[in-house]
């Protein structure tokens, strides 16, 4: 067979993955930042956040969800993209023409491994600059003192060891009622602080609570009720600890050279930098797990195509599943010093390329 019909069939076998590929890298990226919607409508309606910046946050949160959704969907069209090809007998009658199976998969095998470096270059230069441009509004959002974000009837962290518990809160006005405050603030038992109202007043970078008519309660030794002091206005200052603003630079928002250097200074003055050497390994084996990925998928869209046509989301569904169940726990143990780094970081893209290698060496075999 020339070298022009070799082009012609993996020309071919790329347009069937291709096509699912870009479908599901839009969908992951729907499903995922409707995940964290809730997030950017509280900023909007609970913490009177304006809508150009928040819907900056959005924007700029889209590199970071690219690079988790390429393999993801470099998976999922292979083992679509394959498993079609052999339930309509195409691949056997590409093998049957003398061509392995092998050779067919070549040109997937190549297109990720295509992918997973453009994958790196861009986890390693967008999507830090991206985090950047986060951080930059997240503290210019701070600087405009937005309200913290308030659930009515749950507990929300406020001041260091304070509690802050609200029956009912109108965004629009600031005013809480039947406000609830646990305070550990002071060494022995806590403190217990009640009013029937209370308004938030915004002050650079934090605000303050503004009780009214309230009661604040201290306990003895014996864990009684030692004495009550009843108020009719009380300020308490309230740190802004909203979990989604302000926040020190993390290696998500440094580029690999940047990370390294931070390992180097830690360990010159003895400090621990397991976390953040794992983080290190992570930029480069996250965005090669789309050649782990298609390694593995590959050859099992042609080895249980002939169940059916959802098996190709089944597999994507449980071997997504397994590898980020697999990175979390190893990233986990490096940061933890039981593993070491560049294991903690690459040892599920090893264990799916070497189950992979074993599934290619016997796809010739069927």
């Amino acid at each position: 067979m020339n070298f022009n019909m070799f082009r012609t069939i993996d020309r071919y076998v790329m347009a069937e993955l291709f096509r699912p590929f870009f479908l599901a890298v839009l969908g992951l990226i729907i499903v995922i930042l409707s995940m964290s919607l809730s997030t950017f409508t509280d900023l909007i309606f609970s913490a009177g956040a304006p809508t150009g910046p928040v819907l900056l946050l959005l924007l700029y949160s889209l590199p970071a969800v690219v690079v988790l959704a390429f393999p993801v969907a470099y998976l999922f069209s292979s083992l679509l993209g394959i498993g079609r090809m052999t339930r309509d007998f195409e691949i056997t009658a590409l093998k049957s023409s003398g061509i392995s199976a092998r050779r067919i998969l070549m040109p997937i095998l190549l297109g990720a491994l295509l992918i997973s470096v453009v994958n790196f270059f861009f986890n390693n230069t967008v999507v830090p600059w991206s985090n950047l441009q986060i951080k930059t509004i997240k503290e210019q959002l701070m600087k405009d003192s937005l309200r913290p974000i308030i659930r009515p009837n749950v507990f929300f962290q406020g001041t260091t060891n304070r509690s802050f518990y609200v029956k009912a809160f109108d965004p629009k006005t600031g005013m809480a009622h039947d406000v609830f405050i646990l305070d550990q603030s002071l060494p022995g038992l806590p403190q217990v602080i009640t009013a029937r109202t209370g308004r938030w007043v915004s002050v650079p970078g934090s605000g303050i609570w503004v009780l009214q008519h309230g009661t604040l309660h201290k306990y003895g030794e014996s864990g009684y009720v030692d004495h009550e002091i009843h108020f009719k206005t009380l300020d308490i200052q309230f740190s802004m600890q909203n979990p989604y603003l302000g926040g020190n630079l993390d290696p998500a928002s440094m580029t690999a050279q940047q990370v390294n250097k931070q390992i180097q200074g830690i360990k010159k003055s003895g400090g621990n930098a397991h976390a953040l050497e794992v983080a290190l390994w992570q930029k480069y084996s996250i965005p090669l797990a789309t050649f782990a990925a298609a390694l593995m998928a590959a050859p099992l869209g042609m080895l249980f195509s002939r169940l059916g046509p959802y098996i190709g989301v089944a597999l994507s569904v449980i071997l997504v599943f397994l590898y980020y169940t697999a990175m979390q726990t190893f990233a986990a143990l490096g940061q933890s010093g039981y593993l070491p780094p560049f294991l903690a970081a690459w040892l599920q893209n090893i264990i799916f390329g070497a189950i992979g290698l074993w599934l290619l060496s016997r796809v010739d075999r069927r």
